[in-house]
């Protein structure tokens, strides 16, 4: 019994402290060391103690971290932790075997990074919020060399060291090799991400302004208040057009109409036109019988020049999956569910940028440069691979507009804010954020976040406006080239020290008297 209840708080504890290293904590060192409790409760059990153990551990970690989906649904938020918690489950019983075999424990990074990369296409199109390299977003030196491995690179040299960590003070044989490795990995990490900071250049530098409108989640859609909402994005969208922009920033469906392709959004294209500038606005869109989650770019003549249509859905948001046989979900989900057609196409913008500066004293010259960028629509910004592909089209910065409403006064904007800033080292291009409750930001192509929309130290649930330079590098990372080979370099591996490990068990079996 003591020892049953020692084994719970030890998963107990690796889950806390892997939610702790997130926000809202912020604790990111713990990430160090989170997994040091679980990998000593494996080790202390079978493999099928470890899975169940392992898997508590994550029933944890996931439903502290992903506690504020309580306000959609509380049963898919229980379905959610559940399903989740099942990769935690996955790692905790192939350490077991690990430690059964005595294979060796720097196989579990390998693991830790296949598995996240998993979790980012399955189950219902994968959903890769919290990888546990995000926990370091606000380590600038530590992440630059995603632009090489990728976030889940980061996750393997994290879960590098808990396993060093844990083999030396457990006094495991190996110990000393296991904690230079692991060192190595950060000596590296840290060595290349001061070269990347220091050979950081600048080739453009277009102006933008984000709004944070701050519209209630229930008065969105309410017809009565449509033309309040309208208002609203006017005046804030007239005041930063006094700061000399080149192109102004609405989030997602800030627009509060439906839109019919016949007929595009008479205000947005009217205010355009007014202030001379183009307008970026998110907006539901009607082709015929289908419904896209879209963002049009208005010009400064008011005419809709280019729009994109969300290609990667929102499961039980957005639309229901496998909807024959899981529709009657709906009734569970205390928020509307939309019926809508993903996009097909990754749509690049164009944008014009004019600098005046003096060439000599009482001259004045002007630059022209142009500029295509991408529109990662609500949580797609969480997705390496969909970034990627804007990269690889040429996007020369990317801008997410989301609504993060529907979660209330939580974590929730500030853990999505950490994916945006992986997506910008990993391409090496800047991310504007514009959210309706915020987090709306400017990160550049190091992953530092320049600005926020701000008032009285806070910067959710506030409306107002930024305006800033997007630092454009024009570099192409080896991560958009090659995209995770990091990560199939991993999964060969873990293939082929199994396949060793069975072969030798096999051997040994053959020879045994």
């Amino acid at each position: 019994m003591r020892k049953q209840l020692v084994d719970i708080l030890l998963a107990v504890l690796s889950g806390v402290l892997c939610f702790l290293a997130f926000p809202p904590c912020g604790y990111n060192f713990l990430a160090w060391v989170c997994l040091v409790p679980l990998l000593f409760l494996i080790k202390r059990n079978n493999v099928k103690r470890a899975f169940w153990y392992s898997y508590f551990a994550g029933i944890v970690f996931f439903g502290c971290l992903i506690h504020w989906m309580v306000y959609v649904t509380v049963p898919g938020t229980i379905l959610l932790v559940l399903i989740f918690a099942l990769f935690y489950a996955f790692f905790g019983a192939i350490a077991g075997i690990a430690f059964k075999y005595s294979i060796d424990l720097l196989t579990l990074p390998f693991v830790w990074a296949v598995l996240e990369y998993i979790r980012s296409y399955l189950p219902f199109n994968g959903f890769p919020w919290g990888l546990l390299a995000y926990t370091q977003y606000r380590n600038t030196s530590m992440i630059q060399i995603a632009d090489i491995i990728g976030s889940y690179g980061i996750s393997f040299i994290l879960v590098a060291f808990n396993v060093a960590f844990f083999s030396y003070i457990s006094r495991r044989k190996g110990r000393v090799s296991h904690m230079v490795a692991a060192m190595a990995f950060v000596l590296i990490m840290v060595a290349y991400g001061m070269y990347k900071l220091d050979n950081y250049a600048v080739w453009g530098t277009p102006r933008m302004s984000v709004i944070q409108g701050n519209i209630p989640q229930e008065l969105k859609w309410d017809g009565k208040y449509a033309g309040d909402v309208i208002k609203e994005y006017e005046s804030l969208t007239k005041e930063a057009a006094e700061d000399k922009t080149d192109m102004i920033i609405w989030p997602e469906t800030a627009y509060p109409y439906l839109v019919d392709a016949k007929e595009e959004a008479g205000e947005v294209k009217q205010l355009a036109a007014e202030i001379k500038l183009p307008v970026l606005a998110g907006m539901v869109y009607k082709e015929g019988t289908d419904y896209f989650n879209g963002a049009v770019l208005f010009s400064e003549d008011g005419t809709p020049i280019e729009k994109y249509y969300k290609v990667h859905l929102v499961p039980f948001g957005e639309y229901i999956p496998m909807g024959e046989y899981l529709s009657p979900l709906r009734k569970f989900i205390n928020k509307p569910i939309g019926d809508y057609t993903k996009g097909r196409s990754y749509t690049l913008f164009p944008l014009k940028s004019t600098s005046l500066y003096e060439k000599m004293p009482g001259t004045i010259a002007h630059s022209v440069h142009f500029y295509k960028f991408g529109v990662l629509i609500c949580f797609e910004d969480i997705f390496p691979h969909i970034s990627r592909e804007f990269a690889r089209k040429g996007a020369n910065f990317m801008v997410n507009m989301t609504n993060d409403a529907w979660f209330g006064n939580t974590a929730a904007p500030e853990q999505h804010l950490q994916a945006s800033v992986f997506r910008a080292v990993e391409n090496r291009i800047p991310v504007v954020r514009a959210a309706n409750t915020g987090v709306s930001c400017f990160v550049d192509s190091t992953g530092k976040i320049l600005s926020r929309v701000e008032r009285g130290g806070r910067d959710t649930f506030i409306k107002g406006f930024k305006t800033d330079n997007v630092r454009v590098t024009g570099v192409r990372s080896f991560y958009t080239r090659y995209g995770d080979v990091f990560v199939y370099f991993c999964g060969f591996m873990v293939a082929l020290i199994f396949i060793m490990e069975i072969f030798m068990i096999k051997k040994e079996g053959d020879h045994a008297p």
